[in-house]
């Protein structure tokens, strides 16, 4: 959640990206973005004064915590030297504690490649896991925190994921996966970490697709996806059997996808979320079993429902995805659609409450979520049927999904529109060059769409270019260009082609996707279409990948989203046009 901040000089705008509370509650480390970059300080309080003891130097906020050590003394986190290899820093907050040398890790150790780590410190303080963050999860090595030394944790040759929590001293336990497995959950002895055959399962392979595990009030907690809905089960560490939470479904807890290595308590404090319901805090107790909303949801939809489609890729692939409407549509004609997609890094796109749609909806429009591939709804497989080479996938399964749309009668290409955020914006730039006869209108929002030059050559950049290259490849390497050249967008605009009606956003201080990208393709596809629609760029000042500031985050989306609804013909009930496109 983001909170704006009181500005200091230099500076218009400072929000609140994340906030990581020290083992016992005495502080709190705040994630601080400036003018929307995701480039910040972490800054300590002290809770109970609510006085502020110091800022960190700058480190990009992509979802690394800080490592708290369990006396609360301070903590480790990790950045980027100006060179871009990854580097710990000690920073003390108790009084009287002494300071630690930094560590430098050698690309050999940790590679470039990972975008970030999060150091994860064991119950007695001595050790640490660097966890990689925050598309894939793994553990990369184990950090002796007195000596500063650090030795492989994993098998040689280990290309799966392996993540969770410690159990005590000497035992971490983990989701792992490998080999396109659904994973399972081991118990792992920090001392033979190498050696599997010391490892212990847990929880074996089942039904469904592993993405977190953690130890919680000395219960084990397990979150599997099943048919693209989050499934909360509790076992004993003993290896039993597990106990479904009761959730109602299909849904997601979205404060799981960041605080993953499951903090030291004694009960299960998570967010729930359904696609009729906003986030409700939800506390599970893992001795009794009780199970209770603390908080509740700030909206509910009602006289809404939800329904399940599928969509068959070029290849045969069943591609899912959700309908979210008024029950009181007349489907008799093709309505109005808005699909939201983003097939990519790993990331599970899963029933959350659709806030930023609720005036579509509302307005007699039809909300569609789509799961394609190169997400992690169905496992490693999904995820790397839809990246680098297989890249190609992720944009005819968003092809079959609006054809299943058409087919079937729930809409018409003059009435469908889609939109993308980030790696879903990209996906809507190709949808407007290589797809335009399915669309009315699209709306990229923070994309890439030059993919032969998405970043400056710059030290800076490295981070970015090391996030890029886990799913559209390097652009230096022969064949990874020729594949990336196919689909980039701005490489794939041909004069001649009526295209979609175009809606534009970035933020002034992307550093992921800069607004140049924005200007080249706007220039590009307005001197090559023959459709005559509009095409628009707009370019928010103090604003970063995504608009943090409650009031300006109401503007931005309506922008676009009045845009959307104004080509493919909605009115939202009491709203006032004065003609015109966005």
């Amino acid at each position: 959640m983001a909170t704006a901040i009181a500005s200091r000089e230099g500076v218009s705008l400072r929000s609140l990206f994340d906030a990581v509370p020290s083992p016992r509650g005495t502080y709190v480390a705040g994630a601080v973005m400036l003018d929307g970059d995701t480039v910040g300080p972490w800054i300590v309080y002290e809770v109970v004064s609510g006085k502020p003891l110091f800022s960190t130097p700058p480190a990009p906020h992509i979802h690394a915590q800080p490592g708290w050590l369990p006396d609360e003394s301070g903590f480790w986190m990790a950045d980027r030297t100006p060179d871009g290899l990854h580097r710990l820093r000690f920073h003390p907050v108790a009084p009287g504690t002494a300071t630690r040398p930094e560590l430098v890790l050698p690309a050999e150790q940790v590679a470039v490649s990972h975008p970030a780590l999060t150091a994860q410190i064991s119950p007695d303080g001595r050790r640490a896991l660097l966890v990689s963050e925050p598309h894939e999860h793994v553990a990369l090595g184990l950090l002796d925190l007195g000596t500063l030394t650090l030795s492989p944790f994993l098998p040689d040759g280990w290309t799966g994921e392996c993540d969770g929590s410690w159990l005590d001293d000497d035992t971490y336990v983990a989701r792992v996966t490998w080999d396109g497995s659904r994973g399972q959950v081991e118990a792992i002895p920090v001392a033979t970490s190498q050696d599997l055959t010391t490892w212990r399962t847990l929880v074996p392979e089942g039904d469904g697709f592993l993405n977190w595990a953690g130890v919680v009030g000395g219960r084990l907690y397990v979150g599997d996806l099943v048919d693209v809905s989050q499934r909360v089960r509790m076992a004993d560490l003993d290896g039993g059997s597990a106990a479904v939470l009761p959730l109602p479904g299909p849904c997601d807890l979205p404060s799981m996808m960041i605080s993953r290595c499951i903090r030291p308590t004694e009960a299960f404090a998570f967010t729930h979320t359904t696609f009729t319901q906003a986030p409700a805090l939800m506390w599970h107790d893992p001795e009794t079993g009780e199970l209770v909303r603390a908080r509740p949801p700030a909206a509910e939809l009602s006289g809404v429902v939800v329904e399940r489609g599928f969509a068959t890729g070029r290849d045969g692939t069943r591609v899912p995805y959700f309908l979210v409407r008024r029950a009181d549509l007349d489907r008799g004609n093709p309505l109005p659609c808005l699909v939201h997609a983003y097939g990519g890094f790993n990331l599970s796109l899963l029933p959350r409450f659709p806030g930023e749609y609720v005036p579509f909806i509302e307005a007699g429009g039809i909300f569609v979520q789509a799961s394609l591939r190169g997400g992690g709804e169905y496992g490693r497989a999904w995820h790397d049927a839809g990246r680098l080479a297989n890249k190609q996938n992720v944009f005819d399964d968003l092809a079959a999904v609006a054809q299943a749309l058409i087919d079937e009668g729930v809409s018409s290409p003059d009435h469908l529109a889609f939109q993308g955020e980030s790696n879903g914006g990209l996906l809507a730039g190709v949808a407007a060059v290589r797809q335009p006869h399915l669309w009315r209108a699209v709306a990229p929002v923070s994309p890439l769409l030059d993919l032969m030059e998405a970043f400056p050559d710059t030290p800076e950049a490295s981070m970015m270019r090391a996030v890029v290259h886990e799913d559209y490849g390097d652009v230096d390497d022969p064949e990874d260009a020729r594949t990336t050249f196919a689909w980039s967008p701005y490489h794939n605009i041909e004069p001649g082609i009526a295209h979609p009606a175009v809606y534009q956003v970035f933020g002034e201080s992307d550093p992921a996707c800069r607004p140049f990208h924005g200007r080249k393709f706007t220039a590009r596809l307005r001197e090559a279409d023959a459709g005559g629609r509009p095409i628009h760029l707009r370019v928010w000042r103090h604003t970063g990948h995504v608009a943090l500031d409650p009031a300006q985050a109401a503007t931005y989306t309506a922008e676009w989203l009045s845009f959307l609804m104004n080509q493919t013909g909605l009115r939202h009930p009491g709203a006032v046009h004065k003609g015109g496109s966005a």
